[in-house]
């Protein structure tokens, strides 16, 4: 199939909306805090709770899209955009007025969540097969680079975005995030449909044991990701009193997060520099590093750890995606990746309100450098493992 010569770049800007809105709402956090009266646990379960419904969405819009074509899921999932962040900015103002009380508003924020999950999941897959259908059979992997670069892009500027927005009006980063896929809408509304990838055929593979130690990495970076975005907010209250200084200090710091992941791909991956294992290797270290360089929770250290970090984790991933691929279809991989890092984002809000309650909220980083000394171990574990097989 030949290439369609039109730009994927409005479905990016679309995709993009997710890194707006997840790194958005990071920004925002400790004033929702104060807002509501609810806990920074209670908060980083509701994000959390949003992001899983993922898991079984996702699959769900793929059939959807099969059926009904991509564009119908994009626009779905603009409107679930819009709406849920409406039902969750609606319900902070309402608490924040003492108009609602703590379980009504809490019952909203749910719904608002529910709403995000169910049909924002399906806003990459369906950007990523419309920007494939565009592309054609050759360009493939360059299609998926457009969208990956829109979500990056969005990551990186939603800090900054939700950090000036809050300089107008405590809820205008919320405002602002419900009226964002409006223009996104309407440029949607002017692209036409493409046809269907032509059937390409691969190798299927069953699942076994050898890739659980991927599956694990996987699980672990996202623990490491999240335990540290959400402990940024206690770490800082430690050191600055003002909620709003604390909200700019966030901004900046995810906007660095976000650069020194593109810087990453764009220096040491995507020029492919290093080998798979070279590259797990350098990734785990750098993890842990950054990780401990931000446990000694001053600001100097929160920056330089912060971008460390960042750095490992834009290197980890695509590792850790390959060296799977190598045992299993790409299909198939990339799903059961994603898998594993819906799972780990789980599992960090289980561990936030647990790690609170043994030691405070102070030990989230703690909790996120123990994880990343976890994932250095299974590296080396999987860097003896093919050693040892590459000598037999």
């Amino acid at each position: 199939m030949k290439a369609s010569g039109k730009s994927s770049w409005p479905l990016a800007l679309c995709a993009g909306l997710l890194g707006i809105g997840q790194n958005g709402l990071l920004v925002v956090l400790p004033q929702l805090v104060d807002m509501t009266g609810l806990t920074l646990s209670t908060w980083a379960g509701l994000l959390m709770f949003g992001s899983m419904l993922f898991l079984p969405a996702s699959p769900w819009w793929g059939r959807v899209a099969e059926v009904k074509g991509c564009k119908f899921v994009v626009v779905v999932s603009l409107a679930g955009y819009l709406l849920s962040f409406g039902v969750m900015a609606l319900m902070v103002w309402l608490m924040a007025e003492r108009e609602a009380g703590i379980y009504a508003g809490l019952a909203g924020l749910i719904l608002s969540r529910v709403i995000y999950g169910l049909t924002v999941s399906g806003m990459v897959p369906a950007a990523q097969t419309w920007a494939m259908q565009r592309a054609g059979t050759d360009k493939r992997m360059a299609a998926l680079a457009v969208i990956s670069s829109g979500l990056s892009c969005g990551r990186l500027l939603g800090p900054p975005l939700a950090a000036l927005a809050l300089g107008v009006y405590p809820m205008a980063p919320l405002w602002l995030m419900a009226v964002a896929p409006l223009f996104a809408l309407i440029l949607i509304s002017g692209q036409y449909r493409d046809p269907p990838l032509a059937a390409v055929p691969h190798h299927s593979a069953r699942l076994h044991s050898g890739l659980l130690p991927c599956l694990l990495l996987a699980a672990l970076l996202a623990i490491c990701i999240s335990l540290m975005q959400i402990g940024l907010t206690p770490i800082l209250r430690g050191i600055i009193d003002a909620p709003a200084a604390v909200s700019r200090h966030i901004a900046w710091l995810l906007s660095l997060a976000a650069a020194s992941t593109l810087l990453a791909q764009f220096l040491i991956v995507r020029p492919q520099r290093l080998g798979l294992q070279p590259l797990l290797f350098t990734a785990a270290l750098l993890m842990s590093t950054g990780l401990g360089m931000m446990v000694i929770g001053n600001l100097m250290s929160l920056y330089a750890g912060i971008a460390v970090t960042s750095f490992g984790a834009a290197m980890a991933t695509p590792a850790y995606q390959l060296l799977l691929n190598q045992k299993l279809s790409l299909g198939k991989g990339a799903g059961l990746i994603a898998t594993s890092h819906t799972l780990g984002y789980g599992l960090s809000a289980l561990l936030i309100p647990f790690i609170t309650w043994l030691s405070g909220q102070n030990h989230l980083l703690a909790g996120a450098w123990i994880a990343s000394m976890l994932f250095f171990m299974m590296t080396c574990w999987l860097g003896l493992t093919a050693r040892a097989e590459s000598t037999r």
